[in-house]
């Protein structure tokens, strides 16, 4: 049984998977951090993205993600709105790092807040994905999972082997 925080009024069951997610952009502050423009820019490899590129990337799908979650939250079964990611990564790409880390910053803090509030009932809600229906629960797990693996691949562009 899921238990409520009696100060806050939020419930505690899921509060580990908001706190995963919010310390996204605090990972990724602490590996940018006094990097230069060119080193964020340069592709660990032929084919591969920049450091640079994998945050423009962030940013923009945290965004989006952000909608797609607020919507399940609150709505019956909703998909999420189709998006170009080139098209979004066009409008980002020209930012320097540090605007496309407040970016993801600022669109993780509205995800963080919408789920600090969100009844434990709620997160089984549905949504549909592409491969089926999943609960808020899963989506947000799956949120947190690509974040996560590109913060790991912004490590590894800026520390190549």
């Amino acid at each position: 049984m899921s238990r409520i925080d009696f100060v806050t009024g939020a419930p505690e069951k899921y509060a580990h998977l908001v706190d995963a997610l919010s310390k996204v952009p605090e990972e990724i502050n602490a590996i940018i951090a006094g990097k230069s423009p060119s080193a964020m820019k340069r592709a660990p490899a032929e084919g591969e993205w920049s450091a640079h590129h994998v945050l423009a990337h962030m940013s923009t799908y945290a965004g989006f993600q952000d909608t797609f979650i607020h919507q399940v939250a609150s709505m019956t079964d909703p998909a999420p709105v189709a998006f170009s990611r080139d098209a979004a990564m066009d409008e980002v790409i020209s930012q320097d790092s540090a605007a496309l880390a407040r970016l993801l910053e600022a669109n993780i803090a509205m995800t963080v807040d919408l789920l600090s509030g969100t009844p434990d009932a709620a997160w089984g809600r549905p949504g549909r994905v592409r491969s089926g229906r999943r609960s808020l629960r899963q989506i947000v797990q799956a949120h947190i999972a690509h974040m996560e693996d590109h913060v790991a691949q912004t490590r590894a562009a800026l520390n190549p082997a």
